[in-house]
C-alpha cells in the first residue's frame, strides 16, 4: 500500500482536499504550495489525522527548487504516489476580446512546466523501483474547450495527451499514470468566474472519487460521469451545433477583491 505521497498545489482546492483525504497514521505527505499560511493550515490538519508532513513552500515553475526538494523527500522515504494538482485558470473578459499573451504564457508555465518540474526528479526513481502511481490533472474542458478559456483548455488537453502517452510508456516499469478530468468542483478557482456550472461537486467528494480511481489505477478519472459523457459526445456533432453548445458555457471573470 502506498504510504508516501507528494502533492503539489496542496494549499488550496483539490490539492488541499487530497492532502487531507490521504492523511492518516503511517502516511508521509510532502506538500508543495505557494501560500505559506494556507499550506501550514493543511499541514496542521493532516498532522491532526496522524500523518507525517513535510512542507515545500515552492512555486512549481522553479525547476531547481522543485528538484532539490523532491530528491530530498524521495531519499528520506521513497515516493509511492505523485499528485500533480497545481494549476491556474484564465478567462478572457468578453466575446471578441483577445487573450493576454503574457498571462497565457504564465498559465502554460504553471499547468505544463510545473508538471514536468514535478515529474522530472521522481519519475525515473519510481521507474527504477518498478512501482508507483502518478496522477496528472486534466479537465473535462480538455474535451469540450470553453470559448472563453482557450489557453486553459489547451493546457489541460496537453496534459491528457501527455498522461495517456506516459501511461503506456511507464506500464512496463510498473508505474501507473492516471489523468484526472474533473468537472465543476467548488474551489477558489471555480469560484473565480461566473458561468453555467452543471453538476457541481464539493472538493471533499471530488477527492474521494479521485482516490477511488487511483486505487483502481484507472487511465482517466473523469467526473461527474454525465458531464464527461456529454463532453465526449459533443465532439461528434456538426461544428455549428457544437459551437452553440460551448457558447452556452461562456464565463465571466469575477472582480478580484
Amino acid at each position: 500500500m502506498t504510504r508516501a505521497f507528494v502533492v503539489t498545489g496542496a494549499s488550496k482546492g483539490l490539492g488541499r482536499a487530497l492532502a487531507i483525504e490521504y492523511a492518516a497514521p503511517g502516511v508521509a505527505l510532502a506538500l508543495i504550495g505557494r501560500d505559506a499560511a494556507a499550506l501550514d493550515d493543511v499541514a496542521d490538519r493532516a498532522r491532526a489525522k496522524g500523518a507525517r508532513v513535510r512542507i515545500g513552500r515552492i512555486d512549481v515553475r522553479d525547476r531547481d527548487a522543485m528538484h532539490a526538494f523532491l530528491v530530498e523527500v524521495d531519499e528520506a522515504e521513497p515516493t509511492g504516489c505523485v499528485i500533480a494538482s497545481a494549476g491556474v485558470t484564465m478567462v478572457t473578459p468578453h466575446a471578441g476580446a483577445v487573450e493576454d499573451l503574457t498571462r497565457a504564457q504564465d498559465l502554460f508555465d504553471v499547468n505544463l512546466n510545473g508538471v514536468m518540474n514535478t515529474l522530472a526528479p521522481l519519475a525515473p526513481r519510481m521507474r527504477a523501483r518498478r512501482q508507483g502511481r502518478i496522477a496528472l490533472f486534466g479537465s473535462i474542458a480538455a474535451f469540450a474547450p470553453p470559448p472563453d478559456s482557450p489557453s486553459y483548455a489547451a493546457s489541460k488537453a496537453a496534459i491528457v495527451a501527455f498522461g495517456l502517452a506516459t501511461r503506456a510508456l511507464y506500464h512496463a516499469d510498473g508505474v501507473s499514470v492516471s489523468v484526472i478530468c474533473p468537472g465543476f468542483v467548488d474551489t477558489d478557482m471555480t469560484r473565480s468566474y461566473d458561468s453555467v456550472k452543471p453538476f457541481p461537486l464539493s472538493a471533499e467528494e471530488a477527492a474521494r472519487r479521485i482516490r477511488r480511481g487511483l486505487e483502481r489505477r484507472q487511465a482517466v478519472i473523469a467526473f461527474p460521469r454525465r458531464l464527461y459523457v456529454a463532453a465526449r459526445l459533443q465532439q461528434l456533432l456538426p461544428e455549428p451545433v457544437r459551437r452553440r453548445i460551448l457558447l452556452a458555457f461562456r464565463a465571466t471573470a469575477r472582480p478580484q477583491s
